[in-house]
């Protein structure tokens, strides 16, 4: 943080919390997962809900921890959250944020000890779709490495079973909106409202650095790029790092229809 912004923080968090605590009567909603995985335009999607003021810009709330007296995780920098209420235009009707950064996958632990009540959305999208995608402020490197497509989706799958998380497919957003905005919906306790339905023409969430432009209808032209032959270099890089290839497998991805299945617990008893 610049050094002339420092003095203003105390004011900031004060104002902050006192307009976040009146508006926000709801649990927050938390959005992560690995980069290039949706989670932008799943923010875009639920903005366009009536009960939800979306946070315009990632905030990177938990990248850094803190620890209080008493040894509690919490934000390093919270301010921020208080920063985007001040600075932006809350909906009046409101009751509740989302904040969406794809780190949020890897401090679940501490967002649950920190927050207590909210909702997570985790995102997951086909690996071998995730490393095409080429950085956008240098066009000559990709922006996910295998490894953290491994790493991010990993510490995800570790809360799977927490009943704060709900684990959801890009591939299913794309294609089977419907159902799966219904599911987010009854995890977030939000109604399926029309905004949601048309979220389009309702969305707060236009622009955003992981848009090459800006935010696009929903679209499947991203499912399954990775099977152009001039991208068979790359997958095999992705493939060729250890624990790739068997999360894609564990994932059904393989299979050429992603399901968490796998993951489950085994209820047949013997």
């Amino acid at each position: 943080m610049k050094f002339y912004k420092k003095p203003f923080l105390p004011l900031i968090e004060f104002l902050g919390r006192l307009k976040a605590e009146k508006r926000f009567t709801e649990p927050p909603i938390l959005i992560g997962g690995c980069g290039r995985s949706g989670t932008t335009i799943l923010l875009s999607i639920v903005s366009a809900h009536p009960q939800v003021f979306a946070c315009p810009k990632e905030l990177g709330l938990f990248n850094k921890i803190k620890y209080d007296a008493e040894g509690n995780p919490g934000p390093h920098r919270i301010d921020r959250l208080y920063r985007a209420v001040l600075t932006s235009k809350v909906k009046k009707t409101a009751s509740r944020f989302v904040e969406k950064s794809p780190s949020n996958v890897k401090q679940i632990e501490v967002i649950d000890q920190y927050f207590k009540e909210y909702k997570f959305i985790h995102i997951i999208r086909d690996g071998r779709d995730v490393v095409l995608s080429i950085h956008p402020t240098d066009k000559s490197k990709y922006w996910v490495d295998p490894e953290r497509w491994v790493h991010d989706v990993s510490a995800g799958l570790e809360h799977l079973h927490n009943p704060h998380v709900l684990t959801i497919f890009y591939e299913d957003l794309m294609q089977n909106y419907q159902e799966t905005m219904r599911q987010i919906c009854q995890h977030c306790n939000l109604p399926l409202t029309p905004e949601i339905e048309n979220w389009f023409e309702h969305t707060t969430v236009k622009k955003n650095k992981a848009y090459h432009g800006g935010v696009n209808k929903i679209n499947t032209r991203s499912i399954g790029k990775w099977q152009a032959p001039e991208h068979q270099e790359r997958v095999q890089e992705l493939l060729d790092y250890p624990g790739a290839q068997e999360l894609l497998e564990k994932l059904g991805y393989l299979k050429g229809q992603p399901s968490l299945e796998a993951f489950q617990p085994n209820t047949i008893k013997p």
